[in-house]
């Protein structure tokens, strides 16, 4: 019963996104290996929706390690616990909750010592900057646990760039990377230190090799700048970190956004369509989003609850003027309509 519940709220959540977005695009997944213990190590621009995302189109039943204020929603809590989501603490939750990792540590030891899968943002927090930022050795003191009580675990680390195309955007698209795996064996020597900093290394390097990454931040402001004035495809990483370390590269090059006027159209008449919806979002609620690298998560959020609440009313309440099969088609035709104006076929990126 529990196991159905999960997949019918994963494909739920997946229908959701399918919505949300205007294309979710997924390459590697061969690189997943079903047997093993494996550890997920992810960027992390986007909060909740990078977990999602990952949750959804993943081969893997996988569990996730969360910031632990996302656990003070009493209300999420209980459905957070239920998606296999663990809470890790920071210093900003409080110096008293750092202990609290240790468990969280050895119940990772004790999931990926039974084969199981496990989801880390090893940069330990979000940042829309496309970059990949220092890396936690987090994610090794888990591994640590696991070889200190089997020294023969053959534990598999999957690197995933998550790329977005413009990441606090309705109907964005997104694509993700699943990269080569990486065996812990390989980097295990008898000096501890050498080899966390070999691991960080290692997936440090896979992580540049699958998003976008502006090395120097220093010209962080600089080069963001002018990849965003010529509308870059940020959905094709490998061409344009190529770019970035070329400096005899043509910026012109690079595969760019086609935005037509046709999409423009479109996504007005999305907005027409939705008028009740969008100007409760813009005038009670975005303003209270806390982070910008939370505006999609809180509108992602806010539709997957206002559209079913909406349709479900209307259905019970418009049975007194109209027969049940015409309520059926309006909502059905609402629905598809707005499938068709976020998906927007004939928007394509070159």
């Amino acid at each position: 019963m529990k196991k159905s519940v999960y997949y019918f709220i994963k494909n739920l959540i997946s229908l959701g996104l399918s919505f949300y977005y205007k294309s979710i695009e997924v390459k590697g997944l061969e690189n997943i290996p079903q047997n093993k213990p494996v550890v997920f190590l992810s960027n992390h621009q986007n909060a909740l929706l990078d977990v999602l995302l990952i949750a959804t189109r993943c081969s893997r039943k996988t569990w996730f390690l969360t910031r632990a204020d996302v656990f003070k929603i009493a209300l999420l809590r209980p459905l957070f616990q239920f998606l296999q989501m663990l809470p890790i603490y920071r210093l900003r939750d409080g110096k008293t909750s750092l202990a609290k990792n240790h468990a969280i540590f050895d119940k990772c030891s004790d999931l990926l010592n039974k084969q199981e899968a496990i989801l880390i943002f090893p940069e330990a927090n979000h940042n829309l900057k496309r970059r990949i930022r220092s890396l936690s050795k987090g994610f090794t003191r888990i591994l640590f646990n696991v070889l200190e009580q089997h020294s023969k675990s053959d534990i598999i680390l999957i690197p995933i760039g998550q790329n977005y195309q413009n990441p606090t955007d309705f109907g964005d698209s997104a694509i993700l990377h699943f990269g080569k795996a990486i065996r812990v064996q390989d980097f295990i020597s008898d000096n501890k230190n050498q080899s966390i900093q070999n691991l960080k290394s290692e997936v440090s390097k896979g992580l540049k090799q699958l998003t976008t990454h502006i090395e120097n931040e220093e010209d962080y402001q600089v080069v963001i700048e002018q990849l965003d004035f010529n509308e870059v495809d940020y959905l094709r990483p490998k061409t344009i970190n190529s770019y970035l370390i070329n400096e005899k590269a043509e910026i012109n090059t690079l595969p760019k956004q086609k935005n037509t006027l046709l999409s423009k159209i479109f996504r007005i008449l999305f907005y027409l369509n939705n008028i009740p919806f969008v100007l409760i979002w813009r005038v009670l609620l975005k303003p209270k989003v806390p982070e910008a690298e939370f505006m999609s998560t809180f509108r992602f959020g806010f539709s997957m609850i206002i559209y079913p609440v909406f349709y479900l009313l209307f259905l019970l309440f418009s049975g007194a003027f109209i027969p049940i099969k015409t309520a059926c088609l309006l909502v059905i035709g609402h629905a598809v309509l707005n499938l068709f104006l976020i998906k927007n076929p004939l928007q394509r990126n070159e």
